[in-house]
């Protein structure tokens, strides 16, 4: 076993592998699904994307942003945020325990009677309103709190961002696990999605719940959208998130685990195999064949 080190001000995309004892030095960006190269060929400032990794000699910068809004937040933002944190890891375990206390009461009389029957249909009731009560509160405060995404780039250190996280940290604590999971697959994972947002056609196959910023998904009719496939609307780029739509065409074929970043267009029936990355702004034309990260052309 060897230390890992993360310098200084370096990110590190989601989905990325860096191996054990990997020391990316400071300001060093490693992309999404990206491996992060041998340390003697990382320097301060590099960009490195894909699976073997490429350099990038250059990457679009984000400039214009007050240092207090992005590196060095106040102490009052810092407070902001700490409350928005606090809230988003205490709700999901104070919803189970308070829901899971009520329960056991609410059994205790029936299985010290021996009214088995009842308790396994109250069971059965409680678990199915506990997991439809859980999407409805995600569901309400998206609506109330968000309203719809759109296209924008935004401080990490204001707000909406933290609204935002907070939002999606419950619904994939308590939405996904206890409702969304079990329609993967199933005509109602894409109705579900609608109501938050999402603009999915009829006949979609649905084997996700990785979708974040709802309202800026569209995926076209009778597509195949794989096992942890992901239309990835936002990026963190130097402390800034930025935010676009992600748009799929009909009969568009996503492999296990393919993403697609922001800006990004796949065109009517394309395929993009597993773990392929589609980079964003790129535009995957129709009927092509799509493999890799970064994502190359295979065949038309």
């Amino acid at each position: 076993m060897h230390p890992t080190v993360i310098s200084r001000r370096s990110f590190v995309g989601n989905g990325a592998y860096v191996p054990d004892g990997t020391i990316l030095p400071e300001n060093v960006l490693i992309g999404v699904h990206s491996s992060a190269p041998d340390n003697e060929q990382m320097r301060e400032g590099d960009t490195w994307l894909g699976s073997p990794a490429i350099h990038l000699p250059a990457r679009e910068e984000t400039k214009g942003f007050p240092e207090n809004l992005t590196f060095r937040p106040s102490l009052i933002r810092r407070l902001g945020r700490g409350l928005i944190e606090a809230f988003r890891i205490i709700a999901p375990h104070a919803m189970v325990i308070a829901v899971g206390y009520t329960i056991v009461l609410d059994l205790m009389p029936l299985a010290g009677d021996d009214r088995w029957s009842e308790v396994v249909y109250y069971l059965v009731v409680a678990g199915l309103l506990y997991g439809v009560g859980s999407f409805a509160f995600v569901l309400v405060l998206k609506w109330i709190l968000i309203f719809r995404y759109k296209k924008s780039s935004v401080p990490m250190w204001t707000p909406f961002v933290w609204i935002s996280e907070g939002i999606t940290n419950l619904y994939e604590g308590i939405a996904v696990p206890n409702f969304m999971r079990y329609l993967r697959g199933t005509p109602w994972l894409p109705l579900v999605f609608n109501l938050l947002g999402c603009k999915i056609g009829r006949g979609v196959y649905m084997d996700t719940t990785d979708i974040t910023e709802f309202d800026c998904v569209s995926i076209g009719e009778y597509s195949e959208i794989n096992a942890l496939a992901c239309p990835q609307t936002h990026l963190f780029e130097d402390r800034i998130m930025k935010i676009d739509h992600v748009s799929i065409g009909e009969r568009v074929y996503m492999g296990p685990r393919s993403s697609v970043l922001y800006s990004a267009v796949v065109a009517d029936g394309a395929s993009l195999g597993a773990l392929t990355l589609v980079m964003k702004g790129e535009y995957i034309p129709a009927n092509s064949s799509w493999r890799g990260c970064p994502a190359a052309m295979t065949g038309a």
